[in-house]
């Protein structure tokens, strides 16, 4: 029962880093071998940009070592990797900022961006704002996790649904080149059905209602409702525009 119960959680996380790998795949792994947009047609990539799709990378590959040696339990060398998780983790957040407070005044330096055209705003907003909440799920889930590292459910749950908040843009990128007539759609739903795997898991294994799991869920629902509530305010509009 342990062993199944360890080996879902192991399914999930090398789920995850699949749609890391084929969401950014044409746009930073094999980036020579793909015709880009035209906003992110450059000789070289940024140092930035590089810097923070290496730590995300190493995030996800991590996060399937951490959930094998559980499923194998190792957990003396799954503890002591610990530690090097939590340092990556503040690496990548701290590496995250400047490409996501950069990446659309950019486009607006480089004129893919126009700042008359209601709907594109809109649409560039939308990803700036779930980056923004992106980047504070994953912050407050991982500094729980770690903090109740001792409480087995409650660390595994922040530690995947932290993971979980940070596919946005992979599966926005892995949308754009599989199926960009249901980007918002597809996006929406791929970041979904995580958490609710995870959640109905836990509810038929326990066979009564996953706390943690169920908290977890409804902060990021509340953060996709926010994602797409919050550019339709004339508040939160003037706020992306003073960004740009």
């Amino acid at each position: 029962m342990k062993q199944q119960h360890s080996r879902f959680y192991l399914i999930i996380t090398i789920l995850l880093l699949l749609v890391v790998l084929l969401g950014f795949g044409p746009r930073f792994y094999l980036r020579p071998f793909f015709e880009q947009p035209r906003h992110l047609q450059m000789e070289t990539l940024p140092i930035q940009f590089i810097l923070h799709g290496i730590l995300m990378t190493l995030w996800y590959v991590l996060l399937v070592v951490q959930s094998a040696l559980v499923n194998t339990k190792n957990l003396n060398l799954h503890k002591r990797l610990g530690w090097g998780l939590g340092v990556l983790a503040v690496l990548a957040v701290i590496s995250a900022i400047p490409v996501m407070m950069g990446f659309a005044p950019r486009m607006v330096e480089l004129g893919f961006l126009d700042v008359t055209n209601a709907d594109r705003v809109w649409f560039q907003n939308i990803q700036w704002t779930n980056d923004i909440f992106a980047l504070i799920t994953f912050s407050i889930m991982v500094c729980i996790g770690f903090i109740n590292r001792n409480n087995k459910d409650l660390h595994r749950t922040m530690m995947l649904f932290a993971s979980m908040a940070f596919t946005g843009p992979a599966t926005g990128r892995l949308m754009e080149w599989m199926a960009p007539s249901f980007f918002i759609e597809g996006t929406v739903t791929v970041y979904v059905l995580f958490p609710l795997a995870v959640l109905i898991h836990d509810w038929v294994k326990a066979r009564k209602i996953p706390v943690y799991a169920l908290w977890a869920f409804l902060a990021l629902a509340l953060s996709m409702i926010l994602t797409f509530a919050l550019p339709s305010t004339e508040f939160w509009k003037e706020l992306f525009l003073r960004h740009l």
